[in-house]
Formats: C-alpha cells, structure tokens, sequence
C-alpha cells in the first residue's frame, strides 16, 4: 500500500513538473554545464521528468527539438577535461532515450537528426552496449509502462536513413543479440515478437544483403518460430517476412 500510494505521489509531482518550464530550464542548464557533479544531478532530474508515462506539452516538443539533440549528439563525441571518464555519451544517452520515449514513428525528431547527421558514433556504440545489457538506464527507480532502450532500438531500425549511424560490424552484434534473446524466450512470449521484429527491420533497412551474416540462424529462428507460434499473429508475419528477407 505504500509503495502504490508512493507511485502515485511520483506521478502527480512529475506531471506537474513535465508541464512546467523546468525541461526546458534544464534542457540549458545541460548545454552550459561544465561541472561533471553539476551534469550528473541535472540529467538525472530531467530523465526523472520526462521517462514517466506523461503526455509532455506541445510547446516543450517545439523547444526541445532536433538542435536540441543535435547538441547532444555532438557533445557525446567529444572529450572534455572536465570529465576525465567520459561519462558524457552515457548520461546524454539516457537524455536522448527518456526525450525518445514521447516520439512515434511518425514524427520522430532524434531519427530525422540521426538521418540528417548520417554518423553518430558514440551514440550507436553506447546503444548497442545498453541493449546487450538488457537494462534500462533512463528507468531510474520505476518500471515504465516502455522500455526506453528497446524502443529507440526499433525506432532507428524503423528508419534506414538513421540505420546508417551504426557500423556493419555492430549490426552483426546486435543481430546475433537479438538472435540469442529470442530464441530464449517462450512460444507466445510478446518479448519474442519484439525481437522477431527488429530482427526483419535489421533485414529491411539495412545493407544486410551485402554480408548476410547469421542468415541460415535467422532462417532456422524464423521456421522454428512459425511452427510453435502458430496463435501469435504478430510473431508469425514477422518469422514470415524474416524468413523471406533473409532468404533472399
């Protein structure tokens, strides 16, 4: 009872502060910062803000937009003397995955940036890491309703133009990841259908044909998956797409 009445006390308090102005009083304060202490705490309130599943106000998504991220981005590639770890790229990683999770497919302003910038490579190298780890950084202390690293995952995937951030050689790490995750999930499993799916979006829209890589694996998950998932409509068409993709 706690716990419950202390998660709603969170929603309401972080409501409040999403349709504020403090997003955007943060949003500057990151671009100014040059105290590692300073960052850390600031990217930590504005991940706390905007991960909750709140509607964020369509004046910040006009604020915070694609120069937004394009500092971020940038700031992820380079190397400050004030911050002898580089523990930049992962905190604006968690910044660029808390803003991604009030983008769709349609209007996704860190894809069309990605597309725009056509390399981000420490952004794709961080991503990559936290997908392999299977966490999810900018959760902090709640469960949300999306995993925020799956889902710009898919979004990038979704979008060739902004694929092209990622190195073929990470593309095949991801694909023998995904690979792996799915084949370790059950029959029916909606984290399987995930994975199936990203998998056909890797075939999709990328230069998958040029190396192939894991293609008879990708053949033998994709038969596997139409015979035990024969109730799960959203698994089958995936396997189904797959299996004709990488067959080719």
């Amino acid at each position: 009872v706690y716990d419950l009445k202390r998660k709603q006390w969170y929603q309401r308090r972080v409501r409040v502060y999403l349709s504020s102005h403090l997003p955007i009083q943060l949003a500057t304060d990151l671009q100014a910062t040059k105290v590692l202490t300073l960052l850390e705490r600031q990217v930590e309130v504005f991940v706390a803000v905007l991960v909750y599943p709140n509607i964020m106000p369509r004046n910040h998504h006009d604020l915070l937009d694609e120069e937004f991220i394009e500092f971020l981005l940038a700031a992820m590639e380079r190397s400050e003397p004030w911050d002898p770890e580089a523990s930049m790229p992962h905190l604006f990683l968690n910044v660029i995955l808390a803003l991604n999770l009030h983008y769709s497919d349609s209007e996704n302003k860190v894809c069309a940036k990605l597309q725009s910038r056509g390399s981000a490579t420490a952004f794709s190298e961080n991503l990559l890491v936290a997908f392999n780890r299977g966490t999810d950084p900018a959760a902090q202390s709640y469960k949300t309703p999306v995993n925020s690293v799956k889902k710009l995952t898919r979004d990038v995937f979704l979008n060739r133009g902004a694929a092209e951030v990622f190195y073929t050689n990470d593309i095949k790490v991801l694909l023998e990841v995904l690979h792996r995750n799915a084949i370790d999930r059950d029959p029916g499993d909606q984290e399987r259908a995930y994975y199936l799916e990203v998998l056909k979006l890797i075939v999709t829209n990328t230069d998958y044909t040029d190396h192939s890589h894991y293609k008879t694996e990708l053949i033998d998950l994709a038969s596997q998956v139409s015979h035990e998932d024969s109730e799960d409509a959203k698994s089958i068409a995936a396997a189904q797409a797959l299996r004709a993709l990488a067959g080719q």
